[in-house]
């Protein structure tokens, strides 16, 4: 299948490269420039669990190209129409959209192209693009696919055996794409959301007791919230563990430090959307959703003073969801 891949960071990188050593035809799209150039001039490198390198061929928006099967999302939520506007032209009837993108971030797809275009694969899964503009993953352990809405078989059909041929990785699979999201959210949007604020790598992070009893205070609430919605998750021993990073900076985590708009929206935002229209407390996540909006709105910055606040939001809304 013809695939372009959308967004040329650790995700987009690391299929990218694993679907073109599959034998697929791939092309990347990256609208960083620096990004663009160290690709032209140095290809992409991987490091770590999965090693390699490789020269992508390089689309252009506004240069001719044949449609594509595939278009796999590798941007950051709330830039997805921005990186599919200029690719339209290179789409037939039949091209299916794959997310790659952390927790409901889909559903910004979907709103875009249809539900019957878009499928979610949820990784589980820890690569960093680090400053030499080589990508470390520090694992890969599961891929879970789902659809959206309702695919015709040729249009879906095909994309589960790609996935499966080229992922190193047990790849799963799901009837329910939205229970599966809700199961990935339970420990990614914890720590993702606690070492944003904190500014801290998990592994650093949940040494710290406080940080490690929000985290999995937050992981409680998201629990709760899905069952409420009809969606049973186990109780979490370590949503450190499950998160699967470590070492490495959780997407929400490096665009904190840089100042850039993150996906906390569609992780702790969806949990508090949920958990307020079926009235559940999510003092937690409340206060991790607010503090990181306004972080990327430059009113706070991730450390020690931001992770004071935090437990400040949360001591204030127990404190409110008793009255």
């Amino acid at each position: 299948m013809r695939t372009a891949v959308i967004g040329a960071g650790a995700m987009g990188s690391l299929a990218a490269y694993l679907l073109h050593r599959a034998g697929m035809e791939v092309v990347v799209y990256e609208r960083r420039e620096e990004r663009l150039r160290r690709l032209r001039e140095e290809g992409v490198t991987l490091r770590g669990y999965v090693e390699g390198r490789f020269a992508p061929l390089l689309g252009e928006a506004g240069r001719a190209a044949a449609p594509y099967d595939v278009m796999v999302l590798a941007v950051e939520a709330g830039h997805t129409g921005e990186a599919l506007r200029p690719l339209s032209p290179y789409v037939h009837r039949d091209t299916v959209y794959l997310s790659l993108q952390e927790g409901f971030a889909a559903a910004e797809l979907a709103a875009l192209v249809g539900a019957a275009r878009t499928v979610v694969a949820l990784a589980w899964a820890s690569a960093e693009e680090v400053a030499s503009g080589a990508v470390e993953v520090e694992r890969l352990k599961a891929l879970r696919v789902g659809r959206f809405g309702v695919q015709s078989a040729g249009a879906y059909a095909g994309l589960p055996p790609m996935l499966a041929g080229a992922f190193p990785c047990e790849v799963e699979t799901v009837a329910d794409i939205d229970a599966a999201t809700w199961g990935r959210l339970q420990g990614a949007a914890a720590v993702s959301g606690i070492c944003a604020v904190a500014g801290m790598e998990p592994i650093e992070a949940r040494g710290d007791g406080r940080l490690d009893r929000l985290c999995r205070e937050a992981a409680e609430e998201c629990r709760v919230v899905a069952a409420a919605v009809g969606v049973e998750l186990p109780q979490l021993q370590s949503p450190w563990m499950e998160a699967i990073w470590e070492r490495l900076k959780p997407p929400m985590l490096k665009r904190a430090l840089a100042g850039e708009a993150t996906e906390v929206a569609w992780m702790s935002g969806r949990v508090v959307e949920t958990a307020r229209a079926h009235g559940v407390p999510v003092p937690v996540h409340g206060a991790i959703f607010t503090l990181v909006r306004e972080i990327e709105g430059g009113r706070h910055r991730p450390g020690k003073t931001a992770v004071s606040e935090l437990l400040r939001r949360v001591g204030e809304n127990k404190g409110m969801s008793l009255q």
